[in-house]
């Protein structure tokens, strides 16, 4: 089978056209490399990359021609980018996915994946939360809402364009996937940095001060970079699944316990200090698995393993990054 990814040179991308070229599909990596990079992808005869932007319809109607299924994961993510640049955010969120759901029409292509979020409930009215609860931005004069509400409109361009179509498609929510070289704009590269800036000074046996955005109250179910690649693998060209489904785990925790983790991974002892957070972050977020468990998926990395694998690649990382 004939695969377009767009977004292919993020964390998920990445992951995602690794495992379909390992399935022996021929993947079509697509990416400006605005964030990611395609560095680390590595070559296989069966991956053929290409630096293009989807804001350039004509470019990407061209691109799908002759594919089978597209997975369009094409955003900018990071929560720095949607308060700094909200308007990028939004134009490739919106422009972006519509460029590319013509493109899908045009070509013909029989399957569409639609890589959406969990930001797209915000603060969710039931936890664990299932797939029918409500979208919402509550805010649009926040900026940080210019990521969930591009998703929220993506997933409404997905149902109406492929409404009375034969495209098949699936949109899928991931929530807090994580791992080695996810970037540095989330929880726990972040964390990881100020513990690691920190080592080099540490007198033998003190107590490093960890800041954290808000209370620590603030929860959040992780799922490792590999579970979630199958996960998704599994609700899309692996079933015969179509609507809209979450990639996750209910496993919900506080991130003072994320921090907690995280220093004993480093083999530090930390003294957690509470500062002000940014207006508009979910104080918790846990999916609801039970239409992914019922296609058959079961977590195989509990949050110790995997986070002691992805603290590990970003120390090394800092501690490179320093000397140079």
């Amino acid at each position: 089978m004939k695969i377009a990814i767009t977004g292919a040179a993020g964390f998920i991308g990445r992951n995602l056209v690794s495992a379909l070229a390992a399935l022996g599909h021929d993947v079509l990596a697509i990416d400006n490399e605005f964030r990611g990079s395609f560095n680390s992808l590595g070559e296989k005869k069966n991956i053929k990359k290409i630096t293009a932007d989807v804001l350039e319809e004509k470019e990407v109607i061209g691109l799908l021609k002759g594919c089978d299924a597209v997975y369009h994961l094409a955003a900018i993510n990071g929560t720095r980018n949607f308060y700094e640049i909200p308007e990028k955010v939004l134009e490739v969120g919106l422009i972006g996915t519509y460029n590319v759901l013509k493109s899908v029409l045009k070509n013909n292509v029989k399957s569409f994946f639609f890589a959406s979020s969990s930001e797209v409930y915000n603060n969710a009215q039931k936890i664990p939360t299932p797939e029918n609860i409500q979208c919402i931005v509550p805010d649009v004069l926040n900026p940080r809402f210019s990521y969930g509400g591009s998703k929220i409109c993506g997933e409404l361009l997905t149902v109406n364009l492929l409404r009375n179509t034969d495209v098949r498609y699936v949109i899928f929510r991931p929530h807090n996937v994580y791992g080695s070289e996810m970037g540095l704009d989330h929880v726990i590269p972040q964390l990881v940095m100020k513990l690691t800036n920190q080592l080099s000074k540490q007198v033998a046996g003190s107590t490093l001060k960890l800041n954290i955005e808000g209370n620590g109250k603030q929860t959040r179910a992780f799922i490792f970079i590999v579970d979630a690649i199958r996960a998704i693998v599994l609700a899309t060209i692996k079933s015969s699944y179509a609507g809209i489904i979450h990639i996750g785990t209910e496993d919900e925790i506080t991130i003072e316990f994320l921090a907690k983790e995280i220093a004993k991974c480093l083999g530090v002892k930390t003294k957690l200090v509470f500062t002000d957070s940014k207006p508009g972050g979910p104080n918790r977020r846990c999916p609801d698995t039970a239409k992914l468990q019922k296609l058959g998926f079961k977590n195989q990395t509990d949050l110790h393993k995997g986070l002691k694998k992805t603290v590990s690649w970003y120390k090394d990382f800092y501690n490179k990054s320093s000397d140079l």
